[in-house]
């Protein structure tokens, strides 16, 4: 029988989200940190039939004593065996629910892209019976209502790696927005305090890593291509001797 510390364990939120596979150390910094409740989490190893409360599994959390009096704290250390956990029963905030990565991708690009193809089609047939003033903004109105479904599944997916939802913003700041994609799309449920990303996890930031190298390879490619073009047709130096004329005309003789 594998030793209990060299199994792969899983453990379950009461809000459904399972995390794993996880060592039974991390279980037991889980457990000493409050982040696992003795009762209302459940946990599950190849060496277990079925799902247990994380207080049935021996060694995960030490039994808590209670001195007898209270008054004499200060001055006694007598302790009796009381049966409660030496844990305080919070459910961890780094896996509150959210939405996973299929809601993830469900939510920022398959929804909001029928909505927007849908609406777009039923324009061309409210467009005749509506004001002329009117009909300029007809196609921009689904607009708001995709975006608003693209930012609150970005919000749940970033809670579902273990993230505030401010993180959203991070989505306007260049660089930063690689990395919060990455997270949103590859990242396991509770990635930010396993950080172990899964089988499927690995594939997809494989593809997304990949895909962004490649992109700025061609890209490169692709403006180098266009710098070569625009010199052998002569187009560079006459922008150069125009930007130089500007330059000359915009500063002061000295």
């Amino acid at each position: 029988m594998i030793a209990r510390d060299q199994q792969q364990w899983f453990y379950a939120t009461p809000d459904g989200q399972k995390i794993g596979p996880v060592g039974f150390d991390y279980l037991i910094e889980l457990s000493q940190t409050g982040r696992l409740d003795p009762r209302n989490d459940l946990v599950w190893s190849t060496a277990l039939n079925d799902w247990e409360p994380a207080g049935d599994v021996e060694g995960l959390f030490e039994r808590r004593a209670l001195k007898r009096d209270l008054d004499s704290m200060a001055v006694t250390d007598t302790m009796a065996s009381t049966g409660d956990y030496n844990a305080t029963p919070i459910v961890s905030k780094a896996h509150s629910g959210g939405t996973g990565r299929l809601g993830y991708l469900m939510g920022v690009v398959v929804v909001p892209g029928l909505i927007l193809f849908g609406w777009s089609f039923a324009a061309t047939f409210i467009a005749p019976y509506a004001p002329e003033a009117a009909k300029p903004f007809i196609p921009m109105v689904a607009a708001p209502l995709a975006g608003l479904i693209v930012l609150v599944s970005t919000v749940k997916r970033l809670k579902n790696v273990g993230m505030s939802g401010w993180w959203v913003l991070g989505f306007l700041i260049p660089l930063l927005n690689l990395w919060l994609g990455f997270r949103c799309l590859a990242c396991p449920p509770g990635y930010a305090n396993v950080k172990k990303l899964d089988a499927i996890g690995m594939l997809l930031a494989f593809l997304y890593w990949g895909s962004l190298l490649a992109a700025v390879v061609l890209g490169g490619m692709a403006l180098a291509g266009s710098l070569g073009e625009l010199k052998k047709s002569g187009m560079l130096e006459d922008l150069m001797r125009q930007f130089n004329a500007m330059r000359s005309s915009a500063l002061p003789d000295r």
